[in-house]
């Protein structure tokens, strides 16, 4: 069974993003135990606010990544010119 990822609520017509505690990522819904599925993130049937809120989240842990490779400053976020 996949610990994160969309599915859909009862009564719900669109698709929540929940994570590993149940929750969804718009706040909407607060206990979610059904079938996940990874993946499809650009689906029309995908709530808005969670597509949204994936995208940061995405966002945040590829900048934290970079951060930790020194690839970029941890302060200004811009990018350190590869040694060539």
């Amino acid at each position: 069974m996949v610990a994160e990822g969309w599915g859909f609520p009862l009564r719900s017509q669109k698709a929540h993003y929940f994570t590993e505690d149940g929750r969804s990522l718009c706040g909407k819904w607060g206990f979610y135990r059904g079938d996940m599925e990874q993946g499809n993130d650009d689906s029309p049937d995908n709530c808005t606010a969670c597509k949204k809120a994936l995208q940061r989240r995405k966002a945040k842990e590829a900048s934290e990544k970079l951060k930790q490779e020194g690839k970029i400053k941890s302060d200004t976020l811009k990018f350190i010119e590869a040694e060539s």
